[in-house]
C-alpha cells in the first residue's frame, strides 16, 4: 500500500514538474517573443526616423557633469532618438558611456545613435577624425555638390537629392516663408551659407546641409532690425544679395550695385542682370551670346520684370549686408570697367551707359567658373 502511494506522489510529482516546465517555457517563450517585438518596434523605428524627410534640429549642451542618462533623455524629449533604453544599450555596447566633450553640438532627428554618440565623443580637433572644407562665397548649389564630391565628402547625387528630397521647413522659420514655386531650380539655392566647415569623415548630406542652415540662421540674425524695417522679404533681400555677390568682384562696389538693383525696381525697369541668365543655363558662359538672353526662365531678368523667383547662388555676408544696406545714388547701369580688377562704371542714363560700354569693351563674366 505504501508502495503504490510513493508511486502515485511520483507520478503526481512529475505531472506537476512537466506542468511548471510547461509553464515555463511557454512564458520563457512569451517573454522572448515580446522582447523581440519589442527590439524590432525600436530598430524599426529608428530605422524611419533616419530615413525620415521631416528633418528637425536641436542644439545638444554637454559639460563635464552631463551623463549618459541625461544625453538620452534631452535626445528623447527632442525627438532626436526613438528610445532611451535603447540608445544607453547602444552607448553601451561600443563603449561610450563617457568621455563625453564638453560643448554645443548641433543635433538633426535623421542622425543615428552611431552618429550621435561618434560627434559627441571625437575630439573635432583630431585632424585624423575629421575633414575641413571650404565653400567659397557665391558657388551654387550645383557647384558646392561637386566640391564635396571631389573631396570625397558625400557624393554629388546624394548630396542634391538631400537638397530636394529632405525637409528642413520645419525648423527654420525662413524657409517655412519661402514662397511656393514649382519653378525652383532648388528651393534652397541662397541658404547654404558659403564658409569654412571642419567635419567628421562619416558626415551625411543632411548634416552638413543642416549644419550650412544653421550658420546661415545666425549670419542672419545679426541683422534682425535692418530686416525687418525693409519693405523686402528675406526671400527678396537673398535674392538681391545673391545678385550682387555674381555681378561684384570689389568690397565697395557691393552696395553700389545692390543701389543700382533697387533704383530700377523702384522705376519698373528691368533688371537685366547678366548673372541671372547665367543661372538659368545648363551651364556657365565666359560669355553670355544674344539668344541667351531670350531665354525663357523666371531667372532671366532680362525677359521679366522684377527680381528672379529666388536666390541665383549663395551669397556671403558682405553681399548680404549690401542688400540691407545699399548705397543711396541715382545710378541705373554699371559696365565692368576693368577685367583684371574687376571695377565698374555706373552710370544715371542708358546714353551714358552705352558710351561706357563701347568704352570699355566688358567681354567676360567676372565670375566665371568652369
Amino acid at each position: 500500500m505504501a508502495k503504490r502511494k510513493n508511486v502515485m506522489r511520483m507520478m503526481v510529482c512529475t505531472l506537476i514538474s512537466a506542468l511548471l516546465i510547461m509553464m515555463s517555457a511557454k512564458i520563457c517563450i512569451s517573454i522572448t517573443q515580446s522582447a523581440y517585438h519589442y527590439t524590432e518596434d525600436i530598430i524599426v523605428s529608428e530605422a524611419e526616423r533616419v530615413k525620415s524627410t521631416d528633418v528637425s534640429k536641436m542644439t545638444l549642451t554637454i559639460t563635464q557633469d552631463t551623463t549618459i542618462d541625461d544625453i538620452a533623455k534631452s535626445l528623447y524629449e527632442e525627438g532626436c532618438i526613438t528610445n532611451e533604453t535603447y540608445f544607453i544599450a547602444e552607448a553601451k555596447l561600443n563603449h561610450q558611456t563617457s568621455g563625453f566633450i564638453p560643448g554645443d553640438y548641433s543635433i538633426s532627428s535623421n542622425m543615428s545613435s552611431g552618429k550621435i554618440l561618434n560627434l559627441i565623443t571625437t575630439n573635432i580637433t583630431d585632424e585624423s577624425e575629421t575633414i575641413k572644407f571650404t565653400i567659397p562665397e557665391g558657388y551654387t548649389i550645383d557647384q558646392i555638390a561637386n566640391l564635396l564630391d571631389d573631396k570625397n565628402i558625400v557624393s554629388k547625387d546624394n548630396f542634391l537629392n538631400a537638397v530636394q528630397n529632405r525637409n528642413y521647413e520645419s525648423e527654420y522659420s525662413f524657409l517655412k516663408n519661402v514662397p511656393h514655386n514649382d519653378q525652383y531650380k532648388y528651393k534652397l539655392e541662397g541658404y547654404l551659407f558659403p564658409d569654412t566647415y571642419i567635419v567628421h569623415k562619416d558626415i551625411t548630406s543632411e548634416e552638413i546641409i543642416i549644419m550650412m542652415l544653421n550658420r546661415f540662421e545666425e549670419i542672419l540674425s545679426r541683422y534682425t532690425t535692418y530686416i525687418s524695417s525693409s519693405p523686402y522679404s528675406v526671400h527678396e533681400l537673398l535674392t538681391v544679395a545673391s545678385i550682387v555677390e555674381q555681378e561684384a568682384k570689389l568690397d565697395e562696389e557691393r552696395p553700389m550695385i545692390a543701389g543700382v538693383i533697387y533704383n530700377r525696381l523702384n522705376a519698373d525697369m528691368k533688371l537685366q542682370m547678366c548673372s541671372t541668365v547665367q543661372y538659368s543655363l545648363n551651364k556657365r558662359k565666359n560669355k553670355l551670346a544674344l539668344n541667351d538672353l531670350s531665354k525663357d526662365s523666371p531667372y532671366n531678368t532680362y525677359l521679366y520684370y522684377g527680381l528672379p523667383i529666388g536666390p541665383i547662388c549663395n551669397p556671403g555676408e558682405a553681399c548680404l549686408k549690401a542688400a540691407l544696406m545699399p548705397s543711396t545714388h541715382d545710378d541705373y547701369y554699371f559696365v565692368l570697367e576693368d577685367e583684371n580688377t574687376g571695377s565698374h562704371y555706373f552710370s544715371q542714363t542708358l546714353e551714358e551707359h552705352n558710351a561706357a560700354k563701347n568704352q570699355y569693351h566688358q567681354t567676360k563674366d567676372i565670375n566665371f567658373t568652369e
